[in-house]
Formats: C-alpha cells, sequence, structure tokens
C-alpha cells in the first residue's frame, strides 16, 4: 500500500514518540538467570504464594508429546457469571464480556498455577548475550544485532515486548497439518484442514549474522479441506523487518496452474469467514507500523494455560466447538504475571480494529490473550491462546486459539490437531532454496499423508 504524504508525514512524527531505546546495562543483564529467569521473567513467585517460583519449567524428557504432567490437578475455584465480579480486576475485558454475553453457559475453571515453560540451553544462553547488544532500529520496526534468542529479555518498552512474542522460540521449523473450525452463532461449524511447512531462519541455531540476510520464516501452506475451499497454496518469503524489506508472496491455483507473485496479504485482510484478520495469525504477527505501542506494565492476570485437554486425542473437535464458545470444561487457566500492552492506530493509517490490548505471559512472552475494539471504540472481539509446553522437544506451543465475536456471536477455534493420526513434526527444516515458486507448484499438487 503506498503512503500518501500526508500519512508519511504521520509516520515520521510516530516515531519520535516511540520510548528511548536505552540500553540495558550489565548489571541488569547479569539479573538473567537470578533475579530473572533466562527468558527475562520475575523468578520469584509472588508475595501471595499464588504464583510459584520458576524452577527450570518442565525438564526435558521423552513423555509423548503432548501428554498432560498436571492429570492430577484439580480446580481451585469457578469463576461463572455470578462470582465474576470477584475476579474482575485479575480478568480480561474479554473475559468480562464473555460472562456477560453468555451468563448461563460461559465460566473458567481456575487451576495451581504451573510455569511450566521451558527452552534449550543454547537459546537462554543466546537471550542473555541479546540483554546488552540488540536494539531497535527503522522506528521500531526492525532490530540489530543478533539470530537466536528473545531479542529483549528485559524490554524497556512496548515495542520490544511485541518483538520478543513475534520472534520467540518455535524450533528450526515445522510441517503438518492443522484444522480451523469457524462457527455460526446457532453452534454449526465447518472445519478447514491445511497443511503447512515453515523453516526458521531466526532462532535456528545454525543461523549466523551472515545467513541471516533479514529473514525470518519460510513457509509453504495450503487448504486440504473442505472441497469448496482446496486447491490453493501459498510460498512465504518473511523479513524480518517487514517495513525495510517487503514480505514475498506467491499464489498456486489448481484452475489457473501455476505460480504467481501477488501483493502481501496482511494487516486488516479477513480470514475464516471474516472472524479474524490476518495479522491475527499466531494472536499477532505485525507488522508493527499502523499502530502506536504503549507498554502499560506487568499485572497478575488469569490466562488460559497448560490446556493440554485441548490437544488430548481422545477428544474429538465435536466435543471442542460449542454454541457461543468452545467447552470450557477442556480449557485450563491459571494465574500468571503479563505484560499488558496497549496498540492504536496511528493517524492517518487505516485498519479495522482501532485499538488493541495484547497480554504476554512473562515465561514464553506469547501472546494469551488480547481485546480487540471497532472503529467506533466500541469493544467488538477478544481471542485467546491456549499454550502447552512440549517437554520432549522442548518448546512452548501457541497452539489452539480461539478468536471470538461477541457482535456475531459467532468465533474461530484455530490449530486444532485433536483428529490428526500424525501429530506436528518438530525440528523440521529445508534450506531457503526449497521455498521457490518451482515447489510451490509441486507442494500444491502433491498430496501429503
Amino acid at each position: 500500500m503506498k503512503r500518501s504524504p500526508i500519512i508519511a508525514l504521520a509516520a515520521l512524527l510516530a516515531a519520535f514518540a516511540l520510548p528511548a531505546q536505552a540500553k540495558v546495562s550489565a548489571a541488569e543483564a547479569a539479573k538473567l538467570g537470578k533475579e530473572l529467569t533466562p527468558m527475562g521473567a520475575e523468578a520469584a513467585g509472588n508475595a501471595a504464594g499464588t504464583i510459584p517460583a520458576w524452577d527450570g519449567g518442565l525438564p526435558q524428557n521423552p513423555m509423548p508429546r503432548g501428554s498432560n504432567p498436571y492429570t492430577a490437578d484439580k480446580p481451585l475455584y469457578t469463576i461463572t457469571a455470578k462470582n465474576v465480579e470477584q475476579y474482575k480486576d485479575q480478568l480480561t475485558e474479554g473475559h468480562r464480556q464473555l460472562f456477560k454475553t453468555f451468563p448461563s453457559s460461559y465460566k473458567m475453571l481456575v487451576y495451581p498455577t504451573r510455569r511450566s515453560a521451558s527452552y534449550p540451553a543454547w537459546f537462554y544462553e543466546a537471550t542473555k548475550r541479546n540483554a546488552t547488544t540488540v536494539e531497535l532500529n527503522n522506528n521500531g520496526y526492525g532490530f540489530c544485532c543478533t539470530t537466536q534468542g528473545y531479542p529483549f529479555p528485559i524490554p524497556k518498552n512496548g515495542t520490544e515486548v511485541m518483538w520478543n512474542h513475534i520472534l520467540r522460540y518455535n524450533t528450526k521449523g515445522f510441517r503438518g497439518f492443522l484444522n480451523m473450525a469457524a462457527t455460526n452463532a446457532d453452534g454449526s461449524y465447518v472445519v478447514e484442514r491445511d497443511y503447512l511447512e515453515l523453516s526458521f531462519v531466526y532462532n535456528n541455531p545454525k543461523t549466523t549474522a551472515d545467513t541471516l540476510k533479514g529473514m525470518n520464516v519460510y513457509a509453504l501452506t495450503k487448504v486440504v479441506s473442505p472441497p469448496n475451499k482446496a486447491g490453493e497454496a501459498h510460498l512465504l518469503h518473511v523479513p524480518l523487518d517487514r517495513i525495510k524489506d517487503q514480505t514475498g508472496v506467491w499464489v498456486y491455483n489448481n484452475s489457473v496452474g501455476r505460480a504467481r507473485r501477488i501483493g502481501e496479504v496482511g494487516y486488516d485482510n479477513p480470514l475464516f469467514d471474516g472472524l479474524m484478520t490476518h495479522d491475527q495469525i499466531d494472536m499477532f504477527n505485525g507488522p508493527l507500523d499502523r499502530y502506536t505501542i504503549k507498554l502499560l506494565g506487568k499485572k497478575e492476570m488469569i490466562i488460559p494455560y497448560n490446556s493440554y485437554k485441548l490437544y488430548d486425542p481422545a477428544v474429538k473437535y465435536k466435543d471442542i466447538v460449542g454454541k457461543g464458545h468452545i467447552n470450557q470444561d477442556l480449557a485450563r487457566y491459571e494465574l500468571h504475571r503479563v505484560w499488558v500492552i496497549e496498540a492504536e492506530v496511528k493517524a492517518g493509517f487505516a485498519h479495522r480494529y482501532k485499538k488493541r490490548t495484547f497480554y504476554l505471559d512473562e515465561d514464553s512472552w506469547i501472546v494469551h490473550a488480547q481485546d480487540i475494539y471497532d472503529e467506533r471504540n466500541q469493544f467488538w472481539r477478544t481471542a485467546e491462546s491456549h499454550s502447552i509446553a512440549f517437554a520432549n522437544v522442548p518448546v512452548v506451543v501457541n497452539g489452539v486459539q480461539v478468536h471470538y465475536d461477541l457482535q456475531s456471536r459467532r468465533y474461530v477455534a484455530t490449530n486444532l490437531t485433536n483428529e490428526e493420526k500424525k501429530l506436528i513434526e518438530y525440528d523440521w527444516e529445508e534450506s531457503p532454496g526449497y521455498f521457490s515458486p518451482a515447489t510451490l507448484k509441486k507442494f500444491a499438487t502433491t498430496s501429503q499423508k
């Protein structure tokens, strides 16, 4: 999208509003692995004892991926519309609105807090190095100088916090099938099954300053079913700085029979019957240029966490998807410390979401919840991420996500894998040369099993 001189001026003025990029001192960085965890979270528990100290997270072990290490846990309490006021200060606006919209059926089962997040040792070491060396550049749309780790383990502003979410560890790459269930107000739904292959450049332990080449991830995606949506595939070359460097997007359609390059599909372009936008994939994937990002601080809040039941192969999609909201008996909520970020559209820019509030878990930097307001500044949508830790990888997965439209009373549940015979294969990778338009055609026309 070309910018008018007025928009360009607005962007320039907004750059001056970006908080100062003060470097983290050596003394501050020395807290990592001590007062702070290797990821930058507070290592200690809270004063009330309701949030425990981080003890290293789930230890790496050979248990089957997705196995629930907390099967013995019982809910501490259940929040319903009758007692929600008692907990309102620890709930997002989105969760409060869900209670208001579905007072007779919506509930939250709150379990003991388990700080399960853990990552490879080399990732911790890279993160600690970043604390004193990495800085934002290009008005916060990019940064320098690292190839692995959380770039800002001790953030000084909201932009740095959001970069930690976008560039968290997802292994070298992954491939497999994911399913999305878009629902109607009456509870009926249609499942879309997609196949993906992603290979990360940033956070690959083999990547160096010379081989990074400003890239974040390469991806191939295609719709497998239902039949009326199947047949289209995409190739993506996603840079780190998506304002300085153009995202490469190619599409292949069986009816055309060739791959062609198209303009970037992102920002507020609609997905899944319009129930979410492209930049809501992964809860938020950027770019950051249309919003003013503010860090509001850190707060203890009840968020989805360790929701292993939503990944259980014994649970079918029909058991998860319900009228108005997912089956809350399968969802697990815990009290965690979160970073609270407010994003508001800049003057001269357009986005169907005028304002968004993001809630990022301090241990994983994942956006676990977000509140969304429309162009009239009215509350519109909310989304939540039911993350789990795969101890045998190890990695924390921003997996099952639920995106609610409370005005239409519809929602879409994404990244469902329960009914797949094969789970996602992590630490899969291919070279950049694999992700080419020629590969896209073969990828689109080959049946994966």
